[in-house]
């Protein structure tokens, strides 16, 4: 008969596992539209209108899903933190893949009209609810089974998991571009999408598998469950809320930079060949993936502040000479700026977040205040970058300076904000004090 410790060690294992694989499909199926709408939604969905227009309606229906991720992280924090974890992150799961899978069965411009168009927002729309559920609800779920010494670790598996699910798609869509171009805008941009549907069916056993976080289930044994979360939040934490929204404004921003805005750009504009940029991001992603379990360790060691700190830094620094080498056309300098912007600096961010912002918030509400913080961010500086990226560009006649002058605006206004926020020490301390009050008033009734 095993252990309870052997028992908990397994238990350990499996929502490092589950939480790897479950995030790196669920991100799969969110960033492979990202590739779709900088290479070719414009061309399958919108080709009546004149190209640069066409370019931004793809990008505004990239940018639907994020502006109504903060609604699916508020429902599914509402649901997370009253019903459990393990259940939100089943059905968001399930509803992202059926999503994923029905946007690769849509009709195109030239058999339906403008009839696919409205579909594929609406897909893109439920896509954009289910990603709200995610990220708040597996950073919750694993970090809540770790020690506190291993929280930056663990947190930083779904956040690695994301990467893997970035270039898994990278690469799928890589194999299509080996089709010729017909083929490949009559039916090879679907096969991506329809292989969320095998995906889908792994993912459900997975997270089938998974017990509920301990955190939890300790809270729901005291009566420690918010009626409103989100109202919780709002009233007690608006400066935790605050922190990790803008706090996450320059790593949403330098991450679509580099894996829309420059791909879109590059192809269309520098005409770069596809395949040639696929695999630039790919470097990039494979890079960050293997680099943000190591800053999670370095995270547990030194700190999750500063190792935030030092990504938003890294970030700043590699933003001029990315710039400077897409302007020269230099494909070594751009993917030693992948390297640099999504390896370097935005995996020290995107590591140390999940502990970082988790401490920021009890468990009665930390999946709904993780969830509205980052996805607010998201609403606000991911999903609209490329539309703005665009603009800029468009307003300095094919120039990109005015645009990456935008992009070091935003990472000193992140510096600032984690600059200002308090040490994570201090609100751990503010979360257990608010905590144990909350327990003593519920007793007391």
């Amino acid at each position: 008969m095993a252990s309870p410790a052997s028992a908990t060690t397994r238990q350990k294992r499996l929502i490092i596992a589950s939480t790897f694989i479950g995030s790196t499909i669920e991100w799969y199926d969110f960033f492979i539209f990202g590739t779709v709408s900088a290479l070719f939604l414009n061309k399958l969905f919108f080709p009546a209108v004149d190209p640069t227009m066409g370019a931004m309606f793809g990008f505004m229906t990239f940018a639907t899903a994020w502006l109504v991720r903060p609604i699916g992280g508020v429902i599914a924090g509402h649901l997370g933190d009253k019903v459990g974890r393990k259940t939100t992150l089943l059905w968001s799961f399930v509803i992202m893949g059926a999503a994923t899978t029905l946007i690769g069965l849509l009709p195109t411009y030239d058999s339906a009209g403008y009839i696919g168009a409205v579909l594929l927002v609406l897909l893109r729309i439920v896509q954009g609810l289910s990603a709200g559920a995610e990220y708040g609800g597996a950073i919750v779920a694993v970090v809540e089974h770790a020690d506190e010494k291993r929280r930056g670790l663990f947190g930083s598996v779904p956040q690695s998991a994301a990467f893997f699910g970035l270039l898994l798609g990278n690469l799928t869509f890589l194999a299509m571009t080996a089709l010729d171009k017909q083929a490949l805008m009559a039916w090879g941009w679907r096969v991506p999408f329809v292989l969320s549907a095998a995906m889908l069916m792994v993912g459900i056993y997975i997270r089938n598998r998974v017990a509920e976080s301990p955190a939890f289930v300790k809270a729901k044994a005291s009566g420690n469950i918010e009626k409103l979360p989100v109202m919780t939040v709002l009233r007690e934490y608006p400066r935790q809320l605050l922190g990790v929204l803008f706090a996450q404004a320059a790593p949403n921003t330098f991450f679509y930079t580099c894996a829309v805005a420059m791909v879109a750009y590059s192809v269309s504009k520098l005409k770069m060949a596809q395949a040639d940029m696929l695999i630039a991001v790919s470097i990039g992603a494979a890079v960050e993936m293997v680099m943000i379990p190591i800053y999670g360790m370095l995270a547990d060691a030194i700190g999750r502040r500063k190792v935030f700190v030092w990504g938003i830094v890294a970030l700043l620094a590699g933003a001029i000479p990315f710039c400077l080498a897409v302007e020269a056309r230099s494909y070594a300098g751009m993917v030693a700026g992948y390297i640099w912007v999504l390896g370097i600096g935005h995996a020290a961010c995107h590591s140390s977040q999940a502990s970082l912002f988790s401490d920021m918030f009890p468990t009665s509400v930390r999946y709904t205040g993780i969830s509205a913080g980052y996805q607010m961010s998201g609403a606000i500086f991911g999903g609209p970058l490329p539309i703005i990226a665009t603009a800029l560009i468009a307003y300095q006649n094919g120039g990109i300076r005015v645009f990456f002058g935008y992009t070091l605006l935003i990472g000193v206004v992140s510096l600032i904000a984690i600059m200002a926020s308090k040490p994570h020490h201090s609100l751990v301390g503010k979360v257990e004090a608010s905590t144990s009050r909350n327990q003593q008033v519920k007793s007391s009734l």
